[in-house]
């Protein structure tokens, strides 16, 4: 089962950037079903620290052809991945310190953002990234 699904309207039209975001798609599911099988507890800590570093790398990519392509919303969309690495350290903090997040509220907060951000912010770049030859 999953919870977040892939679909195309989730497509940026670029293949980099959308099979980062099929993978923290992916990452995303793993701890849902984790919690299915009641062992979301067990996982939080990794599910939290992959999300960080994948963010990370997505992030620079994005960040990299935004820069490259004179992209001009870059600080605004560089301000939301800056929102995201916040909220997800924070979550890693509170999870150190407390020894436990409800994974429910670590599921809501990435797929809210996750779908929220790539269908509201990243679809701005695309015809941008299209237009300068990346698919």
């Amino acid at each position: 089962m999953t919870y977040m699904t892939w679909s195309r309207d989730y497509s940026v039209n670029v293949k980099e950037m959308d099979e980062q975001h099929k993978k923290l798609f992916g990452i995303i599911n793993t701890l849902y079903q984790a919690m299915l099988d009641e062992k979301g507890k067990e996982i939080q800590s990794k599910v939290i620290a992959e999300m960080v570093e994948y963010a990370n790398i997505h992030f620079k990519a994005e960040e990299k052809y935004m820069l490259q392509f004179n992209f001009s919303w870059y600080h605004e969309h560089k301000s939301e991945h800056e929102r995201y690495t916040k909220k997800t350290l924070e979550l890693k903090e509170r999870l150190e310190n407390a020894g436990f997040v409800l994974t429910l509220e670590i599921l809501n907060f990435l797929k809210d953002w996750w779908e929220g951000h790539i269908l509201k912010i990243d679809k701005n770049y695309s015809k941008l990234f299209n237009e300068h030859g990346l698919y």
